[in-house]
């Protein structure tokens, strides 16, 4: 980095590569921030003594602090300066959150600002939120959606010290995801992956929820829009397919492709010169492809939609070509676990933007999760290669064998979402935000690496160095020339 603010001070490296290289650095720094803390307790004008005792516990460092009675289940970020932060719980309560409250400090708990909940309004949620988001063409956050096993989808307004539903669309199903597009020329639809075999649209125009699209056989768990085309619409469901939807079209005719984990060629055009005559490309759609051997929990775009990635109960995370279809083969290992659960969720990878990263350097974040053994461990991948990067552990957990081998739906092991913004309160860097089912919401921020190893890392890179002399030692033994023999 010494060497880029050497040649950003003499004009050979322009701004933006040099703003592309140290996002770059400062999202493969992210480390836990412990001393960063979220609370729903509201801080009393006057206390009593039980009360500055509760305050004083709440402030102590070793001290649980929870955002959430319950689990948290989902956390979504404003688009225009990632200030605001809601989040939503098994509560089932919202509350939203001032990031830019705590300025640099790492010893800070951050209190909600706005709340909702079933004792404060008639018409809140009564069931466990599923999604939030909120509605990006406001500069000041003013409006958000949220679904819930209630079967609802609400449109609420921020005024603080409340989060007040305006507008109820009944579902009559469970939605389990919802997107909206932050296009300009946003369709102003919102689109919902429920238990129905179809993607649901509400319009906000009209204020129906009535249009369904049809393809999936099975309950659709994740949606997305294209960043590149407002009009077009990926879903994966639990009958392991992902399909791509144009909306400008009705009924059956609106899926028009299909992604088949067994197609690396994707749709190629016969009349480009670059394949055979007698070569014949799949069909866009078809009802036989399947993305993945297991129900798809998440699809996402990246942000210049190139690419879709997807995630499914097989453990695979699989990134796609957009133009094609076709699977691009990229392998990210066998540490990646996505169990299967009767529980029903979305479970979607982190995907940073490419603005934010080097050329080739596009990075996904995967929260590991295993029903009966959570971890608490985030992995890091270069999207395009699937080269691992680094593993982030929540702090306090990797000791603890007590847990191991039960489910742990509610504890802190448990991340159920995950979220980001650049720029954080010191002015510059990078903070990522986990949701985790104890109901606490963790903090990770760019921090320089010390300059000694820990005795973890140690011994991580003995291992790693002893399997790269195992295989080394096999592949010798592979181009080795073999004895030679005589006759006898």
């Amino acid at each position: 980095m010494n060497s880029y603010l050497l040649n950003r001070a003499l004009g050979s490296v322009t701004p933006n590569a040099f703003h592309v290289a140290q996002t770059s650095r400062l999202v493969h720094h992210l480390e836990p921030a412990p001393g960063i803390r979220f609370s729903s307790r509201r801080a009393a004008p006057t206390r009593s003594h039980n009360d500055a005792t509760a305050l004083d516990q709440e402030l102590d460092p070793i001290a649980e602090v929870f955002a959430h009675k319950s689990g948290v289940k989902c956390l979504a970020i404003d688009q225009f300066e990632g200030r605001y932060m809601i989040s939503g719980g098994a509560d089932p309560s919202i509350h939203l959150w001032d990031l830019e409250s705590r300025g640099s400090e790492l010893e800070h708990v951050h209190r909600s600002c706005a709340t909702v909940r079933k004792s404060s309004h008639a018409d809140a949620h009564t069931h466990a939120i599923t999604s939030l988001s909120i509605y990006p063409f406001d500069p000041v956050p003013s409006t958000i959606f949220s679904t819930s096993h209630d079967g609802t989808l609400k449109l609420s307004a921020l005024q603080s010290p409340a989060i007040t539903p305006v507008h109820t669309f009944n579902l009559d199903c469970t939605p389990y995801a919802h997107s909206f597009s932050s296009q300009p020329g946003s369709t102003l639809l919102v689109a919902v992956a429920t238990s129905e075999q179809s993607v649901r649209l509400v319009d906000l125009r009209s204020g129906l929820s009535t249009q369904g699209l049809p393809g999936h056989n099975d309950a659709v768990l994740s949606v997305a829009w294209a960043p590149h085309r407002p009009y077009l619409l990926a879903s994966g469901s639990v009958d392991n397919r992902v399909i791509i939807f144009d909306v400008r079209r009705g009924g059956h005719n609106a899926a028009i492709a299909t992604l088949d984990m067994d197609d690396p060629v994707g749709l190629v055009d016969p009349n480009s010169g670059s394949t055979p005559e007698s070569y014949t490309s799949r069909p866009a759609f078809s009802r036989h492809a399947r993305a993945h051997n297991g129900a798809v929990t998440g699809v996402r775009w990246t942000s210049s939609g190139s690419h879709i990635v997807t995630t499914g109960q097989d453990s695979r995370i699989r990134v796609w070509d957009a133009a094609t279809g076709a699977n691009t083969l990229v392998h990210f290992g066998p540490r990646v676990r996505n169990s299967a659960t009767s529980h029903l969720a979305e479970r979607a990878p982190l995907l940073v933007p490419k603005s934010c990263m080097g050329s080739g350097q596009e990075t996904l974040l995967w929260p590991n999760f295993n029903e009966q053994d959570d971890r608490g461990e985030i992995f890091m991948f270069e999207l395009r290669e699937g080269t691992f990067i680094k593993r982030l552990r929540v702090p306090g957990l990797m000791g603890s064998q007590s847990a191991r081998g039960r489910s742990s739906a509610l504890s802190a092991a448990r991340i159920n979402d995950l979220v980001w913004r650049g720029n954080g309160a010191s002015g510059e860097g990078i903070e990522m935000f986990s949701a985790h089912g104890d109901g606490t919401i963790r903090t990770w921020v760019s921090r320089e690496p010390d300059g000694e190893p820990t005795e973890e890392e140690e011994a991580e890179m003995a291992d790693r160095k002893r399997k790269r002399d195992v295989l080394e030692e096999v592949y010798q033994g592979f181009i080795a020339p073999a004895p030679s023999r005589g006759f006898t």
